[in-house]
This record gives C-alpha cells, sequence and structure tokens, in this order.
C-alpha cells in the first residue's frame, strides 16, 4: 500500500487544515481526519480509483465530525457545550493575532460558506470536487465562495497609503 502512503504524506495538511477550518474546532477535527484517513486505508482500493481520494477523505471526516458532535450533544447538557469549539478550536499553537484573527472570521461564516472556503480555498479543491464533497452543484459552490469573500473583505481592509491630498488635509486640520 505504497500509494496510500504516499497519498497520505502529500494531502494530510491540506485536508486537516480544510477541515479545521470547516468545524473550527482543532481537535476535533484531528479526531475526524485521523479516522477518515484510517477508514480510506481499510478501503484503499476503492478509494484509490475515487474521482478525487482527498474529497472523500475530506467528506468522510466531516460526516465523522458531525456523528462526534451529535453523540456529544446527546450525553452532555447544551450549556457545556456552547463553548466547547471555542475552546479548542482558538490558537494555542503560536499563531499571530492576524491569523487568529481570520480564523475567527472564517469560523463566523455561515455553515455552508465556511466549508466552501474551507475545502476550496486550504485544501485546494476544484469547484466539481467541493460541489461533489458537499452534495451541491459546482455553480452553488462559487455563489457561497463569493458570499464567503465578500463577508470577509469587509472585515479585512489592508492599510491604504497616505496620498498627498490626505496629508494635505490632515495639516490643515491641525493648524
Amino acid at each position: 500500500m505504497g500509494d496510500f502512503a504516499d497519498f497520505y504524506a502529500v494531502r494530510k495538511d491540506a485536508v486537516l487544515r480544510a477541515v479545521v477550518a470547516a468545524t473550527g474546532d482543532r481537535l476535533g477535527a484531528e479526531d475526524a481526519v485521523a479516522e477518515a484517513f484510517t477508514r480510506a486505508y481499510a478501503r484503499w482500493d476503492r478509494v484509490a480509483e475515487h474521482p478525487s481520494p482527498t474529497a472523500w477523505v475530506i467528506r468522510t471526516a466531516l460526516n465523522a465530525y458531525r456523528s462526534w458532535w451529535r453523540r456529544l450533544r446527546r450525553e452532555r447538557p447544551s450549556d457545556e457545550l456552547a463553548t466547547e469549539p471555542a475552546r479548542h478550536g482558538a490558537d494555542g499553537h503560536g499563531n499571530s493575532d492576524a491569523a487568529v484573527d481570520l480564523r475567527r472570521l472564517v469560523a463566523n461564516l455561515p455553515t455552508r460558506q465556511r466549508e466552501v472556503v474551507a475545502l476550496h480555498v486550504l485544501a485546494d479543491l476544484p469547484a466539481h470536487e467541493v460541489a461533489a464533497v458537499l452534495g451541491i452543484e459546482p455553480a452553488t459552490v462559487y455563489v457561497h465562495l463569493h458570499r464567503a469573500l465578500k463577508a470577509l473583505r469587509q472585515h479585512v481592509r489592508p492599510p491604504q497609503p497616505a496620498t498627498a491630498d490626505d496629508k494635505a488635509r490632515a495639516e490643515v486640520g491641525e493648524l
């Protein structure tokens, strides 16, 4: 099964990034991704023939995460669950404030937009594979991606360099 080892080595980081971004829960995503790769290994002869093995693993990881979350909701009082994803999905790994802020902004997107961003941008899946993973049409992927990026742009604006006119207005205002 050397093919699986190569696949795992090349795709594991992208799959984890996509699932973390889609769920907002790093620890839960790590467990779900491990489960998904374990299932892929057990069925590698079939998964290798899939049009996109990466999409198969991501979808399996997202399904495993959702199953885990449903079980957790049944077993624990709802007030304990309110803080669960935030506790695990935040920084704690030496990341910059900007990266944490961007992660927080992506985590606050509606679920479908967050999943599309995670799969298309972070996992680098083409739109037709994202559509297959999420069970939607490729055109719908672009709609959700457009809306997500529009929402993110409202919060992330690069600083604009001051123009000569801006400097002149500031000087006049200081007088």
